[in-house]
């Protein structure tokens, strides 16, 4: 009977342990692609940024 419970909690400590590695594992994975997310959005602002300066420079090459 001993053996039994102490099987059947080393089963539970396990499997918790299991539940935290998994769920540690799903965090880093949303944070590696928030971060991933973010780099894009900093690249198409930079890009829009660019091109708005390009059609800055144009606009006022023109009126002169």
């Amino acid at each position: 009977m001993l053996f039994t419970e102490e099987l059947a909690a080393e089963r539970t400590r396990s499997n918790v342990e299991l539940a935290q590695q998994l769920k540690c594992s799903r965090r880093l994975r949303a944070l590696r692609r928030a971060q991933r997310m973010e780099r894009k959005a900093e690249r198409r602002m930079i890009a829009a940024w660019r091109r708005a300066a390009d059609l800055r420079s144009a606009i006022e090459s023109a009126d002169y």
